[in-house]
């Protein structure tokens, strides 16, 4: 294998797996370029690995090159994929903790935690800190980075805190009394 080929099998291949691993982040909640750079685009990243993989078959084919390296790529794209997958589960797990160790922080204390969050807000979570009440996890969105909080005080009064963590990695915080 020459350089020109190594390169020209080279650069496709590792931006493909890069493209991948953003898409597999973003889907599972974690930091990634598509959703801080792109805002959410998923399709953009997938696309691009199209785009990526058809001009390097077309120009291995057009070259009339060695079927070997095209077969290459699509087999590491593959198992690279197929490890992603297998690893997405755990993934999820992780950005969820961190969600919820972030949350955890402003329950715990609402007046120091830096988050998006009003003052009216802050000032309801600390009154709600001097009595008692129980947190009921209802949702994880990990394409949205957002997590969401039933929250029920001991007076019957119940209260919805969502979370979402945005693209510069800043929690935004909503706390809303529920109507029954």
């Amino acid at each position: 294998m020459n350089a020109l080929t190594k390169r020209s099998f080279l650069w496709p291949t590792v931006a493909s797996c890069l493209l991948i691993l953003d898409y597999a982040l973003f889907t599972t909640g974690n930091p990634s370029l598509t959703y801080s750079v792109l805002g959410g685009w998923f399709l953009i990243p997938l696309l691009a690995v199209v785009v990526i993989t058809a001009s390097y078959s077309y120009s291995t084919v057009a070259r009339r090159q060695e079927k070997r390296n095209l077969i290459m790529h699509f087999a590491i794209l593959g198992v690279f994929s197929v490890v992603l997958f297998i690893a997405s589960p755990y993934a999820r797990v992780f950005a969820s903790d961190r969600l919820q160790a972030e949350l955890s922080e402003f329950v715990k204390d609402p007046a120091r935690m830096k988050a998006a969050v009003s003052d009216d807000m802050r000032r309801l979570m600390m009154e709600l800190n001097k009595q008692k009440y129980s947190m009921e996890r209802e949702t994880f969105i990990p394409t949205f980075r957002r997590m969401d909080y039933l929250l029920k005080a001991e007076t019957g009064a119940k209260y919805r805190l969502i979370m979402t963590m945005s693209w510069n990695g800043i929690p935004e915080i909503s706390l809303r009394r529920v109507d029954s």
